[in-house]
């Protein structure tokens, strides 16, 4: 007989695929990824992921990583509380500002399926680092980029 998640399995699944699509999405980019963790200040839907900025790239990469933690979730059928993504989504619509509404909706949709590409061509990692941040809560870059090399 299979048992139901806690709500604190729950949250901590759902932001360790959150975070680790951050992550990974970043480094697929070619960005350097820090600190991962999850369980923050005793939320266990919190997360963070230090990932370094990079004013080269692309507008659609960049929405496309601020997208990759609800991607992940979705892929990996990994929910959390409603407001995870408010942080995420608060990014793109910084990154917008200057277009029309009907272009940041377009533009949106856009980093969305960009980030559904990339986080399903990286899936093994994203669950890797996810299944690690489950486990440890807390990840250093030395650990993070052991767990991303191939």
């Amino acid at each position: 007989m299979q048992t139901e998640q806690s709500k604190s399995e729950r949250d901590q699944r759902g932001a360790a695929f959150h975070e680790a699509g951050h992550a990974v999405l970043a480094w697929a980019l070619g960005l350097a990824v820090g600190r991962v963790e999850i369980a923050i200040d005793g939320d266990d839907a919190k997360g963070a992921a230090d990932i370094s900025e990079d004013a080269s790239l692309g507008l659609l990469d960049q929405l496309a990583i601020c997208a990759a933690g609800l991607e992940a979730q979705n892929i990996f059928d990994a929910p959390t509380h409603e407001g995870a993504g408010w942080g995420d989504y608060g990014k793109m619509v910084e990154l917008l500002e200057d277009l029309e509404d009907a272009e940041q909706t377009k533009m949106v949709h856009q980093g969305h399926a960009r980030a559904f590409e990339l986080v399903s061509a990286h899936r093994v990692k994203v669950e890797r680092l996810a299944m690690a941040l489950m486990e440890k809560k807390h990840l250093g870059a030395v650990e993070v980029a052991a767990l991303l090399a191939d």
